[in-house]
C-alpha cells in the first residue's frame, strides 16, 4: 500500500512541478498578444517595407517577379498572427503587418 501511495505522491509532484514550471511561458506568450496588438502597423513607405516589396493588398504584388497567386501575409510562414486583419511578422520586428499583404519575404506555410 505504502508503494502505491508514494507512486501517487511522486505523479502529484511532477504533475505540480511542470505546470508551475508553464506559468512563465503562459504569460509570456499572453504578453505577447497584448504587445502586438500595440505595434503600429506598417506603412507602405516605410524603409523595411520598401526594401521587402511589402504592400498591403497582395493584389498590388502581382507585377512582382517573385509573386505568386494566392499568397498573403496571412498563409506565410512568418505570419506570427494577431486580428483577423493585422498581426506580427517575424522578419519586420516592432510593426504589425495586413494579412491581406504581400512581400517578397513570403515563404508558404506549412
Amino acid at each position: 500500500m505504502s508503494q502505491d501511495i508514494d507512486t501517487k505522491r511522486r505523479s502529484f509532484l511532477k504533475t505540480t512541478a511542470l505546470g508551475v514550471a508553464a506559468v512563465p511561458f503562459a504569460g509570456a506568450m499572453l504578453q505577447s498578444q497584448v504587445a502586438r496588438a500595440d505595434m503600429p502597423r506598417l506603412e507602405e513607405d516605410d524603409d523595411i517595407a520598401q526594401s521587402l516589396d511589402y504592400v498591403h493588398d497582395a493584389a498590388d504584388a502581382s507585377d512582382h517577379a517573385q509573386y505568386q497567386d494566392g499568397s498573403t501575409c496571412a498563409n506565410c510562414s512568418l505570419w506570427q498572427g494577431g486580428d483577423e486583419q493585422w498581426g506580427g511578422c517575424d522578419i519586420i520586428p516592432g510593426h504589425n503587418v495586413n494579412a491581406d499583404g504581400w512581400c517578397n519575404a513570403w515563404v508558404p506555410a506549412g
